[in-house]
């Protein structure tokens, strides 16, 4: 009996670790069809630009017409301002307005929600988070792309073998802001071949990389489009040992198309229409040396005949592309046609909650590793309350240095809003520009980011907000009463994110440079209606509104009721002191205009509106990328 169970527990072992194995494999089996077949058509393509004050119009564009074969490797060639890059956004779905033309998927219009969700785009420029070391990065990006219920193991796995694949198996436990910009870049394509997307588009991928890292690169995409993948890549100029992985070819120049077809074709073509390579020469500097007039010819000619080359190499591809879809059987051919319930077997999309979790993870490291962001930023407002409590030592209940403390209760808010402010518009550009990559290559929604963004914003701001005010207020002699303390600390939490929402708005909006003028340019002024320096009611009438509007003049009565209303007569060593009532105080600076429960809600409502306008700025960065 006991050789029974024993055999039976052997095999249920034995069955588990074949389960197990089975699920690797079929994550990490390169060879393995995963992906919809996509064939990629484009006819008359046109986009312009305005500029010159938007009267003069300039075609980026002009009537580019081609086609990207499933399962193999196109480059896309041709000297700087050709049109590549836009190219690819409007084939990626990145750039949506101002296009004329047709995009043809599989011989059907471009579904753009649906093709969305299959198509990758590499852009030239490098967006990672700098305090992520490059195993994090791929981690993070492997569980945001693939199957959540996927085991931690076989998600490791994938990790190692993309950064084996990549050369980056050295650096895995390197920050990306310690790597190479040859290894940035290697870093930025692997998070995004990671799911093995069915079209690949890469905006300059051998940028920065030497040959041998160049080739590895160029013969991975070479791998991926074998394995059911359409590859796309824009380079300016590949070596001949490079250009020989691509299948296709297109070349791009002043926005018109002069060649797309395979590359075994090109030099025929240019032949006939006059131009003849010499031996043993680069085909990309030969071609690259006629579309720029250095060798003579007519190029108006050229555009004709490869025009119609281009058409006859699309029937052709469309031939062969039947023959293949005969001979497949009806239940195959049947899901291969319905690309729309493919895709949706294929990619199953997370719900916000388990982006969440993902995107809640990844910012705890973040958090964790930032200096500025966690430990300068904690220390400094440790500092400055130290500072402040040496300062106005004991201030808060002498009668004799009523205005000294109102000053200092003044200089709470100033020192809160301002540091939070300023330290947010250097660092969130480069966030802002990692979410966007991110969420157009539909790692994650917006709503799930920016509700992290804001709950692993709040845990940093009340520990900030809580060591600055808990110090500072004890040390300067403030009354210790329960309700003060809490008032005094909402009024200071609120007004800390105040300035940290008017920072992120402004580094989205503005950029770093021009953010950081804006907010002392605006806020600086706005200071001047807070009560502090002159009182309202003896500001012209015609500046009075602008009191009622300044979220400064609501934290500094908020912070002057907390600590004055109510309260039993101040301490005085003369004979006399004026302002020893506390009533007297708050009378002298026309306050209080308001009840005390009514400030948090000004407060609060200035916060959630601020982040409705940024959150409106995301949408329009978004569209703006797109367009």
């Amino acid at each position: 009996m006991v050789k029974i169970n024993d055999k039976n527990n052997v095999a249920r072992i034995m069955d588990d670790c074949k389960i197990h194995m089975e699920e690797s494999e079929k994550l990490l089996e390169p060879e393995k069809s995963r992906n919809v077949q996509m064939c990629i058509e484009f006819n008359d393509l046109c986009y312009s630009v305005l500029y010159n004050g938007q009267k003069t119009e300039k075609a980026i564009l002009h009537n580019v017409t081609g086609y990207f074969e499933w399962r193999k490797v196109t480059v896309i060639i041709g000297p700087s301002g050709a049109g590549k890059t836009t190219l690819l956004k409007i084939i990626s779905g990145k750039r949506l307005t101002d296009i004329k033309g047709s995009i043809t998927i599989n011989g059907v219009e471009r579904n753009k929600g649906t093709f969305r969700k299959q198509v990758c785009y590499v852009p030239q420029q490098l967006a990672l988070l700098p305090f992520l070391t490059t195993r994090e990065t791929l981690y993070i990006a492997a569980r945001l792309k693939l199957d959540i219920n996927q085991n931690e193991e076989a998600i490791c796995s994938i990790v190692n073998d993309i950064a084996e694949t990549l050369s980056l198996s050295n650096c895995l436990d390197t920050l990306a802001n310690k790597l190479s910009g040859g290894e940035q870049k290697r870093l930025s394509i692997g998070v995004e071949i990671i799911a093995k997307p069915s079209i690949l588009l890469l905006d300059e991928p051998t940028s920065g990389l030497d040959s041998v890292a160049s080739y590895q690169l160029v013969n991975t995409l070479h791998n991926m489009s074998r394995a059911n993948c359409t590859v796309i890549c824009a380079i300016h100029q590949p070596s001949s040992q490079i250009i020989s992985l691509f299948d296709d070819i297109m070349v791009l120049s002043q926005g018109r198309s002069m060649y797309c077809g395979p590359k075994s074709e090109i030099l025929k073509t240019y032949n006939v229409a006059g131009f003849t390579c010499p031996n043993f020469y680069n085909i990309a500097e030969f071609v690259l040396e006629v579309i720029t007039e250095q060798r003579g010819g007519d190029l108006e000619n050229l555009y004709k005949i490869c025009r119609d080359e281009c058409e006859k190499f699309k029937l052709h591809s469309r031939h062969n592309k039947n023959k293949l879809n005969s001979s497949i059987d009806s239940k195959q051919k049947c899901e291969t046609n319905d690309t729309s319930t493919l895709i949706n077997n294929i990619i199953q999309e997370k719900s916000t909650w388990q982006q969440q979790k993902i995107l809640f993870l990844r910012a705890l490291i973040y958090i964790k590793r930032d200096t500025v962001l966690t430990k300068i930023r904690f220390m400094t407002h440790i500092g400055v309350a130290l500072i402040l409590g040496i300062v106005f030592y004991n201030f808060g209940d002498n009668a004799e240095k009523v205005n000294s403390n109102i000053a200092c209760l003044f200089f709470f808010l100033l020192f809160l809003f301002f540091v939070n402010a300023e330290r947010t518009v250097q660092t969130f550009p480069i966030e802002a520009a990692v979410f966007l990559k991110e969420h157009l290559n539909n790692w994650y929604s917006l709503r799930s980011y920016y509700s992290v963004k804001i709950i692993t914003d709040l845990v940093m701001q009340i520990l900030c907000t809580s060591a600055f005010v808990f110090i500072s207020y004890y040390m300067t002699g403030q009354p210790m009463e329960y309700d003060r303390i809490l008032k005094t600390w909402s009024i200071c939490l609120l007004i800390m994110m105040l300035g940290q929402t008017i920072g992120i708005i402004a580094g989205t909006t503005f950029g770093t440079e021009l953010g950081m003028f804006l907010i002392s340019a605006t806020h600086i002024p706005l200071l001047l209606f807070a009560g502090f320096f002159t009182k309202i009611e003896e500001m012209s009438p015609y500046l009075q509104p602008l009191c009622v509007i300044s979220y400064f003049r609501y934290a500094f009565e908020g912070i002057m009721q907390a600590i004055y209303l109510d309260r039993p007569k101040l301490k005085c060593l003369e004979i006399y002191c004026h302002l020893r009532s506390p009533s007297k105080i708050l009378s002298m600076t026309d306050m209080p205009t308001v009840p005390f429960y009514v400030i948090p809600i000004i407060l609060s409502s200035w916060i959630l509106c601020l982040h409705a306008v940024h959150y409106i700025v995301l949408h329009w960065k978004i569209y703006y990328a797109k367009k």
